[in-house]
């Protein structure tokens, strides 16, 4: 494999993805299905600081993002996680590849293509924009379905897009990229969700998109409800007996459910998946081949220089404040302008441990707590009435995104 010629077409068409070092053995096994199904590298843009790598990348173009001259970008660096980060930075990064190649098509790094991506370059040749819905059935009337996430996350999955060099093309770049720039944050109570939920109305704006109902692009364990897999006569992947296996998207990959069955619709659940298992199974085999220390390191742009762990109520902070602080402020410099800020603010982890996130699926593990505070509304809407409390709730929300809460912060 490594001795086929495999050098990009000029003017032509070229694939990227983002990830972090820790993400890199994945975005290699999308590198190794690139040159299988496409004889082409594919362009990896690792969102952290550059650092020797002990693993085998001639599969792929490598590019350290501190390098590509992107402008304010410790400033984003710092206000943004590595996921609204890495999403803030693709429009930019594609308006940069289409100034040398034709077209560009996007893969989010745990992606792996089953088949050439033509038809994919040939949708490109009718319209600016190539762009694919999370699903394209309606979900159950389950209360913990019934589309609400789509709602709150997007329509388009942004895992995947592809752009022609055209004036919409550009035009429709410029304006994501602007929006990701500013407002790439992941707080879907506001209507954000970092850079997918600006693709919803992009249509509004941009007449030359498509929208591709090919049930072969994406296929991933939100929509595997409606996408089956069988094999041809060939061997290849084919969806629901009419569509090719483009690409798959694993999203979440977890070695010990290959089936996705926890990841999956509430109705769907109890549904054995062998077509997604032995497709698990593949998968993991080459990622198992790729994997190496790089999967241990730590996110660089999660750290003062100092060793102090950035906290996400920092991050956020920052972003409230980021038009007063000095021109050319180094945000990571734990006795800089930053620093002073964070400890005056409580903003350092005590005991330096970094953030995991809890969600619905958590709950359970809160019930006392949630029954204190339940025991304390009941008692403030005694108090102030329910038109107050109502108000008071909605009040709560806004409180919630620090960045557009001066009040909070002393600087």
């Amino acid at each position: 494999m490594g001795g086929k010629e495999t050098v990009n077409k000029p003017n032509n068409y070229t694939i990227f993805t983002v990830c972090n070092l820790a993400y890199l053995p994945k975005a290699l096994v999308l590198a190794e299905s690139v040159i299988k199904h496409n004889n082409i590298k594919l362009n990896i843009y690792i969102i952290d600081k550059k650092v020797p790598i002990d693993i085998d990348t001639s599969d792929a173009n490598i590019y350290w993002i501190e390098e590509i001259k992107i402008p304010n970008f410790y400033e984003l660096a710092f206000k943004y996680d590595i996921i609204e980060l890495s999403t803030s930075l693709k429009p930019f990064i594609t308006l940069k590849l289409l100034k040398r190649f034709e077209k560009v098509i996007y893969f989010d790094s745990d992606t792996c293509l089953y088949h050439s991506v033509d038809p994919i370059i040939n949708d490109l040749d009718k319209y600016s924009i190539i762009l694919t819905p999370h699903y394209t059935t309606p979900q159950s009337s389950d209360f913990s379905e019934s589309d609400t996430g789509m709602m709150r996350f997007g329509s388009f999955n942004l895992g995947f897009y592809a752009v022609r060099n055209s004036e919409q093309g550009f035009s429709f770049l410029k304006w994501w990229s602007d929006r990701c720039v500013q407002f790439s944050f992941m707080e879907t109570q506001f209507g954000l969700s970092t850079d997918q939920k600006w693709v919803s109305i992009a249509p509004c704006f941009f007449q030359d998109y498509h929208v591709s109902f090919n049930l072969g692009y994406n296929v991933a364990p939100w929509n595997s409800y409606e996408r089956f897999l069988d094999k041809n006569e060939k061997g290849s992947y084919i969806v629901n007996g009419i569509f090719p296996l483009i690409f798959f998207h694993f999203s979440n990959f977890d070695k010990d459910d290959l089936e996705y069955l926890n990841k999956r619709s509430t109705y769907e659940k109890n549904l054995k998946r062998p077509d997604l298992y032995e497709l698990g199974v593949a998968y993991y085999r080459v990622l198992s081949r790729k994997t190496s220390n790089v999967t241990l390191t730590k996110y660089a742009f999660d750290y003062m220089s100092g060793g102090e762990y950035i906290s996400p109520t920092l991050r956020r902070a920052y972003a409230c404040i980021l038009k007063e602080l000095p021109g050319n402020h180094d945000p990571f410099d734990s006795k800089g302008v930053v620093g002073v800020f964070a400890k005056k603010n409580h903003l350092f982890e005590k005991y330096n441990i970094p953030y995991k996130a809890k969600g619905y699926s958590n709950l359970n593990e809160y019930g006392y707590v949630l029954n204190i505070i339940y025991i304390f509304l009941r008692f403030v809407l005694r108090f102030i009435g329910p038109n107050r409390f109502y108000n008071l709730s909605r009040l709560l929300v806004y409180l919630s995104s620090y960045r557009q809460n001066r009040g909070l912060w002393k600087y």
